[in-house]
């Protein structure tokens, strides 16, 4: 049985959260994080689109090893990407947008440092992380599947470690209606407390 969001006029804008949208490389974090954002109305900042065409350009200027892979800079590069997605965060929430964030937010799941630096970027408005989750298998077909040149470079996907914060699981499998339902419903639960 599918069931119908109420009308998005329900979920009081002023106490949206910023919306955390997380997964592995080809869990569809990408595509829920667009409809979540063409739903509420709100920007979308995604990791990618905010950084790799940067990357890119400047790859030939690296030691060898494309910027996505676990070349001798990768921690540096790692850190400036999330500084950048941050900063454009913390700039809407500032003006009182509440967006939709996408990038893999891997550590940030653990709950450390680079949580609490995600959290405070987006305060003073609170956060709902929507963890897409997915079997290895999955991901990898569908990362094989689309053939993009950023995932030439990664390398194979670690078990994905249990999140620690506080956050929606939603099913990878599950088509990107039914996800985007699933974290409505909880904004609307969320608004009524």
């Amino acid at each position: 049985m599918t069931h119908v969001c109420q009308d998005v006029s329900v979920i009081d804008r002023e106490r949206m959260p910023v919306l955390v949208v997380a997964g592995a490389a080809g869990s569809g974090k990408t595509t829920l994080g667009r409809e979540l954002a063409r739903r509420f109305g709100t920007a979308l900042l995604d990791l990618d689109t905010l950084t790799n065409p940067l990357l890119d350009e400047l790859d030939s200027l690296l030691d060898g090893s494309h910027w996505n892979s676990a070349g001798p800079h990768s921690e540096r590069i790692r850190v400036g990407r999330y500084a950048v997605l941050l900063a454009a965060a913390r700039d809407l929430v500032e003006i009182g947008q509440r967006p939709v964030l996408v990038a893999p937010f891997t550590r940030e799941l653990t709950a450390g440092a680079e949580w609490e630096r995600l959290v405070s970027h987006v305060a003073p408005a609170a956060s709902l992380v929507v963890h897409v989750d997915g079997s290895p298998e999955l991901l990898a077909r569908r990362r094989a599947a689309r053939g993009a040149e950023r995932d030439a470079h990664r390398p194979v996907d670690a078990p994905a470690a249990k999140a620690l914060v506080p956050h929606l699981r939603v099913d990878a499998e599950l088509s990107t209606p039914l996800q985007v339902d699933l974290v409505a419903h909880a904004l609307e639960d969320q608004s009524r407390r």
